[in-house]
């Protein structure tokens, strides 16, 4: 097609009601055949377009959008970037991701990176438009991008994406930015950065956010039995000493501190042998050696001392996820819950994802109460859906059961939990 060509089927089929197919051809014949001169004479007429597409498939004009900055670099387009963007947060469909990548590649070079253009879009829409799931899913690609940059200015509190994060994230998430960073570390922990997450935790912690504090203990803790272990007593002392500060509530750090004190000292230790920290951390030592049944062997041992008190969830999670025992488990996360409430995900020395899905198998009943006890970020995150859908229908099956044997009102109140975990699900 020739260059005159292009530009007289782009301009026909941008006089033609309705379809979005029409245009895209038409757009597409033109950005491969119309010369760099008409591309830009045409720059108004091109942005037109994308803005109609956006007002029916935001996604589709995304891609649209990326192909036409591809072509031609040095537009602008401003009002097609904000249309897309008003659009795409207001009625998202089913491909999320590759418009997130599409335009963060096509306005990364541009005087508008797409964080800054989601500020801009953002800030003069109600405050309810977005879509609930959209919300979700960008808050799940900001903190990724922090996570990326978190060495980086993006620790400035003024850097876009700490501002976007209030303005893009879900009803009953976190609202400073020291929590924010506090959920950073818990998604490093989950996937088993633990230095990240120390450093996070840290600067939660001083940036005010309390719920660090006990997070940021127990991992210090851990590393200062095993300094301790290993004989450097000096150092153990700082780790164990700092975890007590942070959450002197939890006696077992305290009396491990003292232990080090004791050993740095030369005298008599006074540590119990099997608490719980202890013995989790040996584990721990023996599990990064590769020796797993020296790791299950010890945990059998310990927590079959007499000696024992009932703070052994910790080895009994631990065991039962080795052992693959579920019902062990959901044992150990029931205490867990008692003891810790909605903090029971940041207590526990495993992934919460590994001791949901356990329970789920075990206890039903119990991986809902997980579920719903689970941080606002963590609660909306697909792991955290699948355990609500899969502990729906086995409730309904217990209640189905309890109909069946004359139980009517256990077999509603059954139906009824089943019915907000399922909407939940949905929502």
């Amino acid at each position: 097609m020739s260059d005159a060509g292009a530009v007289r089927a782009f301009r026909m089929a941008t006089h033609r009601e309705g379809g979005v197919e029409p245009r895209l051809v038409a757009m597409r014949d033109f950005l491969a055949n119309a010369s760099d001169a008409e591309l830009e004479r045409n720059r108004g007429l091109i942005e037109s377009q994308i803005e109609a597409v956006a007002t029916q498939q935001p996604e589709t004009a995304a891609r649209m959008l990326a192909d036409v900055l591809a072509r031609d670099p040095r537009g602008r387009y401003p009002r097609g970037v904000d249309a897309v963007l008003r659009w795409w947060a207001v009625q998202p469909s089913n491909g999320f991701a590759d418009t997130w990548d599409a335009l963060d590649k096509a306005l990364e070079t541009g005087p508008r990176p797409l964080e800054r253009a989601l500020l801009d879009v953002l800030g003069g829409l109600d405050a309810r438009a977005p879509a609930p799931r959209w919300r979700v899913a960008a808050t799940a690609r900001v903190l990724e991008r922090l996570e990326e940059r978190f060495e980086q200015p993006s620790r400035h509190p003024d850097h876009d994406l700490w501002r976007l994060l209030p303005m893009i994230a879900p009803p009953g998430a976190p609202s400073t930015r020291g929590e924010w960073v506090c959920v950073i570390g818990d998604r490093a922990a989950a996937r088993g950065d633990e230095a990240e997450a120390r450093t996070c935790y840290r600067l939660a912690f001083e940036q005010g956010c309390a719920a660090a504090a006990p997070r940021l203990a127990h991992r210090l803790a851990v590393e200062g039995h095993r300094e301790l272990a290993a004989g450097d007593a000096v150092r153990a002392v700082r780790f164990l000493y700092e975890a007590a500060m942070l959450d002197p509530d939890h006696a077992e750090y305290r009396e491990l501190h003292l232990a080090a004190i004791a050993a740095r000292d030369g005298r008599p230790g006074g540590a119990r042998a099997g608490s719980a920290v202890a013995l989790v951390a040996d584990a721990a030592e023996l599990l990064d050696r590769g020796d797993d049944m020296g790791a299950v062997r010890l945990l059998r041992r310990g927590l079959a001392d007499p000696a024992q008190d009932d703070r052994t969830w910790p080895a009994r999670l631990l065991l039962g996820a080795l052992e693959g025992d579920d019902a062990m488990v959901a044992g150990a996360a029931r205490d867990l819950v008692e003891l810790h409430g909605d903090a029971w995900a940041r207590r526990t020395p495993l992934g919460p994802g590994l001791v949901l899905h356990r329970v789920t198998r075990a206890d039903p009943e119990l991986a809902a109460t997980l579920v719903e006890k689970l941080p606002p970020d963590l609660r909306a995150g697909r792991l955290a859906r699948a355990v609500s859908t899969a502990a729906a229908y086995r409730i309904l099956a217990a209640g189905v059961r309890a109909l069946g044997a004359g139980r009517p009102d256990e077999a509603r109140a059954r139906a009824e939990r089943a019915e907000r975990l399922l909407g939940g699900d949905e929502a």
